[in-house]
């Protein structure tokens, strides 16, 4: 029988230290799982350095911006506006709709009247109340997105009236919160009239920036290649309005300055069933996946497009497999075309009227060239306007054959990454609680043995000894679990 001196010492303090092991560890636990709890809240809530911790606005899809003197759209790329602005009070019809898709072109833009008292009328009856020519241009605006195009909202002062500045800015407020969250917009233009005073733009881009942060507002000027031209400009870039004289040759002029100068353009529309003027249906890209491109077509109808492929406008690296689209109309090749392509691989099916392109791995400049056939059958339309096309199975080869054009690209944030202090003392709470769970079986197979060496000993004596030991080791603690320093390293982004 185990001497009940040696066992009354070693119960007391092994029951007191028992006892705090058994709070330690239990705290310890408790701790841990409110680390594991806490931690992963911490990690998702703790906004990126810099970040004020709002949610991300995303723009609507198929927004245009601008980015280092290029127009990118939603996906990034560089993008070339070509098309018509339409009167105020004018819809087009299905097939001014369909004749504008053959022609090539991508973008529109949507008159909207505005009274010197600062109101939006309805054209066609010149109703006043409420704003009716707001709802007048969101319809017609809707009817071209629904078909690719991109839309400008150009605000006209009606007749020959100049809205003053304030009355300007409350207007724009207005027009603002009307288009925030249309999807397919390149932004508000206003006519030179009304842009003469660079205080006065300022002002009235601000009126829209503080209702409308995702598209930009484009003020008329003369143009510096051209004086007598007009460019609708957010600098440092801008597309043509408009160029002197008239006719097919002051078409063909616009549209080759335009070329020269790296820039797209949108010109008065034609009388309602009138042709598109067969000088504006010319070959061009409609959007470039890469940077610092060159394009323009001669005059026996060749175009040459070059361009850098490793970077977008914004500057980042272009992913692979990024498609440049290319309009070619059916009025510009009538017998059909041929392509030469280097640095790159062709996309397209046969005969369509949208080249897509995609540079090759590695490649850092892709070289285009088509030119017409002496006979052939003229290029297909694609069913839709704009670089969106190359996506659609009438355009582009199968899949499995080669890769689909790229998701476009939206402007939500990244997830933030996480680099607060929690990350090195999870770490050591973690080995500190593993050391004390082994504290708990290192002690009890302790208890064991010194049992077991009190049972096997009959000599009287073996009490004391019992109790010596037991107080030697009850003085002994077992070692203290080692420290470590945790690094570390989060890349920069």
């Amino acid at each position: 029988m185990e001497p009940v001196g040696a066992y009354s010492a070693r119960s007391g303090q092994g029951g007191h230290r028992g006892a705090q092991l058994a709070i330690g560890t239990v705290l310890a636990a408790l701790l841990t799982a409110l680390g594991l709890v806490a931690g992963p809240a911490a990690l998702a809530a703790t906004p990126a350095t810099g970040s004020a911790g709002a949610p991300a606005v995303q723009a609507p899809a198929g927004t245009v911006t601008q980015t280092d003197g290029y127009l990118a759209d939603d996906a990034g790329r560089t993008f070339v506006p070509h098309g018509l602005t339409l009167p105020a009070g004018r819809t087009p019809t299905a097939a001014d709709l369909d004749a504008w898709v053959r022609a090539g072109f991508d973008a529109a833009g949507v008159t909207i009247p505005l009274t010197a008292a600062g109101q939006f009328p309805e054209p066609a009856t010149g109703a006043t109340a409420n704003d009716p020519g707001l709802a007048a241009a969101a319809g017609v605006a809707r009817m071209l997105t629904d078909r690719g195009f991109v839309v400008v909202l150009r605000v006209a002062p009606v007749g020959a009236a100049t809205v003053g500045a304030a009355t300007l800015q409350a207007s724009l407020s207005r027009l603002a919160a009307a288009f925030r969250d249309t999807g397919g917009l390149i932004g508000y233009e206003l006519p030179h009239a009304q842009t003469k005073d660079v205080g006065a733009v300022r002002a009235a881009s601000e009126a829209i920036g503080a209702v409308d942060p995702f598209h930009r507002l484009w003020h008329e000027q003369p143009a510096g290649f051209q004086p007598a031209a007009t460019v609708a400009v957010n600098d440092p870039t801008g597309f043509l309005v408009a160029w002197p004289g008239s006719g097919d040759q002051a078409l063909a002029a616009l549209a080759a300055a335009a070329d020269a100068n790296t820039i797209g353009w949108l010109s008065p529309a034609p009388a309602t069933g009138a042709p598109v003027p067969a000088a504006l249906a010319r070959p061009y890209p409609v959007a470039i996946a890469g940077t610092r491109a060159s394009f323009g077509v001669d005059a026996t109808g060749t175009l040459s497009l070059r361009y850098a492929a490793a970077t977008l406008p914004d500057g980042r690296p272009t992913p692979a497999g990024w498609v440049t689209a290319v309009s070619l109309p059916a009025a510009a090749y009538p017998t059909g075309y041929t392509v030469e392509l280097t640095g790159a691989r062709l996309l397209s099916r046969p005969r369509s009227g949208l080249l897509c392109v995609a540079a090759e791995p590695g490649a850092a400049q892709v070289s285009l060239t088509v030119t017409r056939t002496a006979a052939g059958q003229p290029p297909a339309a694609a069913p839709y306007a704009g670089a969106r096309a190359c996506a659609d199975p009438a355009v582009t080869v199968p899949p499995s054959a080669a890769p689909a054009s790229p998701a476009p690209r939206t402007t939500a944030a990244a997830k933030p990454e996480y680099t607060g202090p929690l990350l090195w003392a999870l770490p050591l709470l973690g080995a500190a609680v593993m050391a004390l769970l082994l504290v708990v079986p290192f002690r009890m197979l302790r208890g064991l043995r010194i049992g077991t060496a009190g049972g096997r000993d009959s000599d009287p004596s073996a009490g004391e000894n019992a109790a010596d030991d037991t107080d030697r080791a009850s003085s002994e603690r077992p070692d203290e679990p080692p420290t470590g320093r945790h690094r570390h390293r989060a890349a920069a982004r």
